[in-house]
């Protein structure tokens, strides 16, 4: 376990002084966006981009895996949604709008259970696990990416419209379009579909590329950790009912289920099904608080579960790393 504790607890430390630095007003006004906008925008595309153009196409082809994943994801969002919808009783039926709202807040704390935060907190806890595990972790990004915050997307838009009556002359683009649109615009999966068509096209990266895409990478890691903690830093903690339930289904129910599927029904191999069951125990990552925010959901028990989930995961995750027997070199 000390030996868990060498990797976790440096990668976390990082986390801790991006929080207290925004706690203690250390970093400037916009600091934290600023730190934000590089990490999305440059660095970890770059090393999502680097990581999958370097190895071969089979690597992200594990389907049983991806499998696993996805059910398990999938299914901790539906039921998280479905346990927070009031019942169809209370619902009036002359009030879309209330209804609407249900459905969208239901929605976001489903988000908030199944998306985990693999890109700011698992890839550099892998890296310091080691880089072989980096194909399995992004492959569980992809499930994560093109499963949940599609189906999250569409459900709140639906939920959108069916709140707000139509106006005369107003055009709509499709829910469909909007979720494309959405997903075509995030640097994430742009990097990922690009290092995938170079990985397909088994080139390996001019000298140029490479050195350039490995060193504004390897910024992405401890910009990242810090960047989570910095965000986290001025928000307020509560812990009720909901915000416990939350991190209970994402901390232990969502890994369980996932180590349930991978290991004890599709017997993934060992390595695969460790990195799946990590990916899963990884708390909530924290863009479900802003796609809450933009579609105008009441996200204060959202932030304070991925604000306490955060924090409460350094000894959830060591543990599971120390299970499953995952060590770094």
């Amino acid at each position: 376990m000390l030996r868990v504790l060498e990797v976790t607890l440096p990668v976390f430390a990082l986390v801790f002084c991006g929080f207290f630095g925004q706690r203690w007003h250390l970093l400037p006004a916009r600091a934290v966006q600023g730190i934000n906008a590089f990490v999305f925008f440059f660095a970890l595309p770059a090393m999502l981009f680097r990581v999958v153009a370097t190895q071969k196409p089979a690597s992200f082809s594990d389907g049983r895996f991806a499998l696993g994943y996805a059910v398990a994801t999938v299914a901790v969002f539906l039921f998280t949604r479905s346990a927070a919808l009031p019942p169809r009783t209370g619902w009036r039926d002359d009030d879309p709008q209330a209804r609407a709202a249900a459905g969208s807040q239901a929605t976001a704390f489903g988000l908030n259970t199944a998306h985990g935060n693999i890109g700011y907190l698992g890839i550099p806890l892998v890296l310091e696990l080691g880089r072989d595990y980096l194909p399995t972790l992004i492959l569980a990004m992809i499930c994560d990416i093109f499963l949940v915050i599609t189906l999250g997307i569409a459900l709140l838009e639906l939920d959108r419209r069916r709140g707000r009556p139509a106006v005369q002359g107003e055009r709509r683009v499709s829910v469909t379009k909007t979720v494309a649109l959405g997903l075509a615009r995030s640097p994430l999966v742009v990097a990922i579909a690009l290092g995938l068509l170079w990985a397909l096209w088994a080139q390996p990266l001019p000298g140029v590329l490479d050195n350039f895409s490995r060193i504004l990478g390897a910024a992405a890691g401890p910009c990242a950790l810090f960047a989570i903690g910095a965000s986290l830093g001025d928000r307020r903690i509560v812990v009720d009912r909901t915000v416990t339930g939350l991190m209970l289904i994402k901390l232990v129910v969502h890994p369980a289920l996932a180590a349930l599927l991978l290991y004890g029904v599709l017997g993934v191999g060992h390595q695969a099904a460790a990195i799946g069951v990590l990916a899963a125990s990884l708390p909530a990552a924290s863009n479900t608080f802003i796609i809450a925010e933009r579609y105008r959901v009441d996200a204060r028990d959202i932030s304070a579960a991925i604000l306490v989930g955060t924090f409460v995961s350094l000894v959830s995750v060591s543990f599971v790393i120390w299970a499953l027997g995952l060590r770094s070199p």
